[in-house]
């Protein structure tokens, strides 16, 4: 069996909502969102934020920087090289299941998904995870059965430190399509290479945890950024290799086609 949870919130949590709607129908109309502002305003001065995209002050993500992330969830599996079915008869290269993105991985995107993957901020964890929820809804292959949404893995030190961003997006993702979320991938460590050999390294290090079942379950993948897909097609190897069939993945951002890159330095 694998241990999922679903995505939501805590008792906790609810219980802070509940008393937030109590409050909004207690008392007269606009004091809750002024005594909401004051309190957000006081905590901007003892704990000081900035935009993780632009620097603007008293914000996570600030409103120009948001609009950089699309609308609409929009398809690049076509430049991911990882992900590519060489065609036999000459045709155009396929990709195995469809990858969803919300921005190209450049300028103030970039630098508030480096900015969020390095510092465990709860802030900005709310931010990313608003601007998933917050998009149109998008069409997935059909799901034959149990669907899992399942993040990229990641090291157990960004883990433990509250830095676990794919975790985030994957757990907002399950929300949106109504799905379990499921962590379930590992990787291994394994010799750090350089180029094409790191890539490769990449792909094959991702495994399933073990006594992981996935039969008869169609899984979603979910990374934060996604430049050659090769953790993406590591990862669905492992689901494969325990019964799953990936359906989609799901991606904040992607670089450009690294086929088409000449001396650019990009992430990984």
């Amino acid at each position: 069996m694998v241990a999922t949870r679903r995505s939501g919130l805590s008792l906790g949590c609810l219980s802070s909502r509940f008393q937030a709607a109590w409050l909004q129908s207690a008392w007269p109309e606009g004091l809750h969102e002024w005594l909401n502002e004051l309190w957000n305003d006081a905590l901007d001065i003892v704990f000081p934020r900035w935009c993780a995209g632009c620097g603007q002050w008293d914000e996570d993500l600030c409103k120009t920087c948001r609009a950089e992330f699309s609308q609409a969830w929009y398809r690049v599996e076509e430049h991911l090289p990882y992900l590519s079915h060489v065609s036999a008869d000459g045709g155009a290269d396929t990709s195995p299941f469809p990858v969803l993105a919300l921005a190209d991985y450049a300028g103030c995107v970039a630098k508030a998904i480096v900015r969020w993957k390095n510092v465990a901020d709860r802030r900005l964890d709310w931010a990313f995870a608003g601007l998933v929820s917050s998009r149109e809804s998008v069409e997935i292959p059909a799901r034959a059965g149990r669907t899992v949404v399942v993040p990229a893995p990641s090291s157990p030190q960004r883990a433990r430190g509250g830095r676990f961003v794919a975790g985030v997006i994957a757990e907002e993702v399950a929300e949106v399509l109504d799905a379990e979320y499921a962590d379930v991938l590992v990787r291994r460590r394994m010799r750090r290479g350089r180029g094409l050999e790191a890539r490769g390294r990449k792909a094959r290090a991702v495994e399933i945890a073990a006594g992981v079942d996935l039969r008869g379950t169609d899984v979603v993948l979910v990374d934060d950024v996604v430049t050659t897909g090769a953790t993406l097609a590591g990862a669905s190897r492992a689901v494969k290799s325990a019964g799953g069939r990936v359906i989609a993945g799901f991606t904040l951002a992607a670089t450009r086609d690294p086929r088409q890159m000449r001396g650019i330095g990009h992430i990984s």
